[in-house]
């Protein structure tokens, strides 16, 4: 029943900040340039564009197109994007699976090596795994997303010719009509949908060294996250008392220390998806990766307001959304949380 509270507790708590977050972004972008310029193009007169301004309640004070824009939004109709030459609900259903595949296997990326090397670098304190991994996390934590991704396009691109330049998908399947054409918008599913095993691989392929830039800084994060936290649990009486007891090593690690571990983990694993899905914006620029990021990215060169503004939404929408299920898992892990 108290984490049925908590997480309605939690949940009354996404509306002011979802609504905080629109104020802010919508006040920015009316700021930074002239909204209209999404809706209009060099052939269209003044009094064409006066209509427009009348239309979108451009010409009125800025409370009340934010309040226009809000009711938009709570009914579905967040504007015209002048990027992708749709609407911008559809612009975000058409760019979003990419971006949502690429940050999905970044993340798995991430998790599995970040946690493995900080639990082998706690293991290891002081000795040279243990320095290894810190330096690892530091060229992580330092490192420009833009000249990794750079780098391994030099080398395994260019020099070994090993990985895809761009695309989520070769330019054979593209023009043979054989791209994964599915219900769900993610190749990988998609393709395994179908059945179709070696177009699954070419996905797959395409994916790697986009999601492996994407997932590096990650890697440091959780890593650094991991060792700390194994430290402190390694330290407390229970893993004494289970090594006094007799049992190997292993089991000590396994199912007594790196379980509790992974509560604080936790929460890093979380918030580092969430941003994976809203910082991509280098990472499918430099590999023509057609997500959300690149998108978005584009729009900001055009002026492009009403995409800006759809995404800025989005982006703090998932925040909210990832941090809530991060928070409520970590209430169901350790209840001391909601208890407190």
């Amino acid at each position: 029943m108290r984490l049925s509270r908590y997480i309605l507790r939690r949940l009354l708590l996404v509306i002011p900040v979802l609504l905080g977050v629109s104020i802010f972004i919508f006040a920015l972008t009316r700021l930074t340039g002239d909204p209209v310029a999404a809706y209009v193009n060099e052939k269209m007169t003044s009094a064409q564009i006066e209509q427009v301004r009348e239309q979108y309640h451009l010409n009125d004070p800025l409370p009340q197109q934010f309040l226009y824009w809000l009711d938009g939004i709570v009914h579905g109709d967040w504007g015209w994007s002048r990027t992708a030459a749709m609407p911008v609900t559809d612009a975000i259903k058409y760019y979003f699976p990419a971006t949502f595949e690429l940050a999905l296997v970044a993340i798995i990326i991430g998790v599995v090596v970040g946690i493995f090397l900080g639990t082998r670098s706690a293991i290891k304190k002081n000795k040279p795994f243990d320095h290894a991994t810190r330096i690892i996390s530091l060229i992580g934590l330092s490192i420009p997303v833009f000249w990794l991704g750079l780098l391994l396009l030099q080398i395994f691109y260019g020099e070994l010719n090993m990985f895809p330049i761009k695309g989520r998908v070769s330019e054979s399947y593209i023009i043979s009509g054989t791209v994964p054409n599915g219900p769900t918008g993610f190749y990988l599913v998609d393709s395994l949908v179908a059945g179709n095993l070696v177009l699954f691989g070419d996905v797959l392929w395409h994916l790697v060294l986009p999601a492996v830039t994407l997932a590096f800084g990650s890697i440091a994060v959780i890593l650094r996250m991991q060792r700390n936290s194994m430290l402190e649990v390694l330290s407390l009486d229970y893993i004494k008392t289970a090594r006094a007891k007799g049992l190997d090593e292993s089991t000590v690690i396994n199912k007594h220390a790196r379980r509790n571990a992974l509560i604080p983990t936790t929460t890093v694993v979380g918030l580092s998806f969430g941003a994976l899905l809203g910082g991509a914006v280098l990472t499918e620029s430099i590999f023509s990766w057609p997500g959300l990021g690149r998108w978005s990215a584009a729009s900001i060169t055009r002026m492009d307001s009403a995409s800006i503004l759809g995404f800025c939404l989005l982006v703090a929408f998932i925040y909210v959304m990832v941090n809530l299920i991060v928070d409520v898992l970590y209430a169901y892990l350790d209840p001391r949380v909601r208890l407190g």
